[in-house]
């Protein structure tokens, strides 16, 4: 496992993507249950226009009913609406104790936020998961949640960043920002954030140890 080391110096603020940073995710899988179900994102001749729709979806601007008539308008006739809301939640996997155990800690020196890309019908899922699986509300590990499909905007726009700062009253200098995409990382960085991109086989949990005793 390849080691991180983010520059905490300063640091006061931790900001957190969800997907493959604290949730585990396949998005492989969705793809498959929505090609059984006869869904082609690139079938022009149906309406549909590679990623357009979930764009939407992660925007806001339509909600999950207009999503999944969306998709039933191109799939095969007869697909119910859990059919698609099965496929598309397919990809959400676990979310790991120690991921929740790193979170705890942390909270006990930090503020921590998290920032996602994500869309009602995804956040309907693996929030009730994860008050099944561990018996009290995702919200409970952190300061404050952002989700792209609440306030109209997605990662990489630099407008989320400028929002999540003004919104969390949070300097860019005393805040560090973990994502697994580098495009996100990089737009972050130019407001001043100190981000860090996670890569590969790098696991959030390592943040106990290497920030153990250490505080902004």
């Amino acid at each position: 496992m390849t080691k991180i080391h983010p520059d905490l110096t300063g640091i006061k603020n931790i900001i957190f993507d969800l997907g493959r940073v604290l949730l585990n995710i396949n998005p492989l899988l969705t793809q498959i249950e929505l090609s059984r179900l006869g869904y082609r994102p690139d079938d022009e001749s149906k309406g549909a226009k590679d990623d357009e729709i979930v764009i939407k979806l992660e925007c806001g601007k339509i909600s999950a009913e207009g999503f999944i008539n969306a998709v039933k308008a191109i799939v095969k006739e007869g697909t119910s609406s859990a059919n698609i809301i099965n496929a598309w939640n397919a990809m959400l996997l676990d979310f790991p104790v120690q991921h929740v155990n790193t979170l705890r800690s942390l909270g006990n020196n930090y503020k921590i936020y998290l920032l996602s890309n994500s869309n009602q019908i995804h956040f309907d899922c693996y929030t009730k998961t994860f008050r099944d699986t561990y018996g009290f509300d995702l919200s409970d590990l952190f300061d404050k949640m952002w989700f792209s499909f609440q306030i109209g905007i997605v990662k990489p726009e630099p407008e989320i960043f400028t929002y999540v700062l003004q919104d969390g009253s949070l300097k860019p200098e005393e805040t560090l920002f973990i994502d697994d995409t580098l495009m996100h990382v990089e737009a972050a960085r130019k407001l001043g954030i100190r981000a860090f991109h996670l890569e590969g086989d790098q696991d959030i949990s390592e943040l106990n140890m290497l920030l153990s005793g250490i505080s902004g």
